[in-house]
Order: structure tokens, then sequence, then C-alpha cells
């Protein structure tokens, strides 16, 4: 088992440094190298559902077993290196596959704006986050974007790594960002990925089955903390998460709706929580972040002290 101080080392490298440049970042490695594999292996549009798929399940398996290899020999060297060296460079890798202030940035530039009175930076703020038309959207569903955006990701951006990492180490923290990039990048229901990249789309489904729900059961623990109420949080939990076509998302997004008693909506697709959104209520989501991340870290350190 990992030790908790490398957890909390990677939080906080994180949260000072942030993303690396492009250049030397980890995931955009690993993006070039799905793009190279999909020049290589084309998918056919659908034409051949049965070459697509084997195409698309190809280039997974080849990402995440490379990405593992380079990680379990990185992981090796570093753990030669002296105490507390070994330590400092470990947390400082595992804290590339973490986007926790990168996912504060994001999320807080369109709650900014509306906060500001400018409606449509906030718009084209929010554009950037989600995949819906955001240019016609009023400043409650800017608002409910922009939190949804922030809940769905507490698990794929922070809380999915931290699980892996502390079970399988460094080797676990980047497969799990390699599965997350190749959903991210062909993981979709479209004519050209539908069936190329149908196994991505799966694994990342697996992949974020447990993570998902530590963090919904951490947003009810905590809710108190960042003045939420926590039957409505459990409501949340238990009776709206399948409103939402993702098998996990739904977890953090409705636990977190009906804690702070607001509503997230994306028009036509799901209504999560019954409340009105504002700009006081959109930051507390952030706190909430916080606490499930801290909760998170502490209850590990507990485990792995007793154990």
């Amino acid at each position: 088992m990992l030790n908790p101080i490398i957890l909390f080392l990677a939080i906080i490298f994180d949260r000072i440094i942030g993303e690396l440049p492009e250049k030397i970042h980890p995931t955009v490695w690993i993006g070039k190298l799905i793009a190279s594999l999909e020049r290589i292996f084309e998918s056919t549009n659908c034409k051949n559902k049965y070459r697509d798929f084997l195409f698309g399940s190809l280039i997974t398996i080849v990402t995440v077993s490379v990405v593992g290899i380079v990680a379990i020999f990185v992981e090796k060297f570093i753990l030669l290196l002296p105490f507390p060296l070994n330590y400092l460079i470990y947390a400082f890798v595992l804290s590339t596959t973490i986007g926790y202030k990168s996912l504060f940035e994001f999320c807080k530039k369109p709650i900014e704006y509306i906060k500001n009175g400018d409606i449509e930076k906030a718009r084209k703020a929010v554009q950037h986050i989600v995949s819906r038309d955001a240019s016609k959207l009023d400043e409650e569903h800017i608002l409910s974007a922009a939190v949804e955006s922030l809940s769905e990701n507490i698990t794929d951006s922070i809380i999915g790594a931290l699980f892996y990492a502390v079970i399988f180490g460094l080797p676990g923290a980047f497969v799990y960002r390699a599965i997350n990039t190749l959903d991210a990048m062909i993981g979709y229901k479209n004519e050209k990925y539908l069936w190329y990249g149908k196994l991505a789309a799966r694994l990342d489904d697996i992949a974020n089955f447990i993570p998902s729900r530590i963090a919904g059961i951490l947003l009810i623990i905590t809710a108190p903390l960042y003045k939420g109420n926590i039957k409505k949080a459990i409501y949340g939990f238990l009776k709206e998460a399948n409103k939402v076509s993702s098998p996990n998302s739904g977890y953090t997004m409705a636990t977190l709706a009906n804690a702070l008693n607001i509503t997230l909506e994306k028009i036509g697709y799901y209504k999560l929580g019954s409340g009105k959104i504002d700009v006081e209520k959109s930051l507390k989501a952030f706190k909430a972040v916080d606490y499930v991340v801290i909760m998170f870290l502490i209850i590990y350190a507990l485990i792995w002290w007793v154990v």
C-alpha cells in the first residue's frame, strides 16, 4: 500500500504547480501515442464495424500496456533513490495524473464572470468545459453547467487517480489516466467512434465504477462541512444518480445537487435536484470537492496506519 505521505505531497504539488507544460506532460504524451495509433489503424466510420472494433481495441490495449510498462519502470527507478528524494519525486510524478487545480480553474471561470455580470464571457468560458451549445444559456444554466462539470470530474480528475494509486501505485494511476484519455479521444457514440471506441468507453466505465461511488459517499459524509444537507445528499445518491446516462457520473452530480439544494440541468437530458442555483451555492461546490479530497486522504491514512 502506498504511504499516505506521498498522496498528501502529490495533492500539494498539483495545487501549487498545476498542469505541466504540454511538451513534458505525461497525459499529452499519452494523447500523442493514441493519435499516432489512430493514424496507423484508421476507423472506417462504421462501414466495417468489426474492423473498427478490432482496430479500436488494439489501440486501447497497446496504449494501456505501453503506459503501464513505462510506469512500472519509472516507479522502480524512483524507489531506488534515497529517502526523502524518492518520496518527493514519486509524489511529483503522481501529481501529473491529478487535475485538481486545473479543474477548479476551468470550472470557476464562468461562475466568476456571472458574479461580475458578464454573461457573454461566462458563456464562452463554460463552452470550454461542456459539449452542449452554450451560446444561448441563461445565468442559471451556465452555473449549472459549471457545477455539473466540477461534480462529474471529482472522480476523473482526482479520486480515480488517487484510488488506483493507493492500490497499484504509480502504474495504477497512469493506467487509469490512459483509460480516461482513450475515452476522451475515441470513446464517442458517433459514426467514427461508435465501434472504434467501444472497448475504451467500457473500460472507462469499469475503471470509474468504484471511485465514483466512493466520491459520492464522501460527498454525503462531508455534507455538514460544506453546509450541505446530508439527508438530501443520500436521496440524490440513491434516487437520482440513474437519471444521468453515464453509469458513474450521476453519483457525484446528483448527490452534490441535492446536498446543496440546487438544480443541475442539461436541457433535454436530465434534471437533478430541485432548488434554485446561484453564485453563492455554486462556489460551495468547490468547498465540497476540497472536503471530499481531504476526507479521502484522512480515511486512507487511517486504513494504512491500521494495516
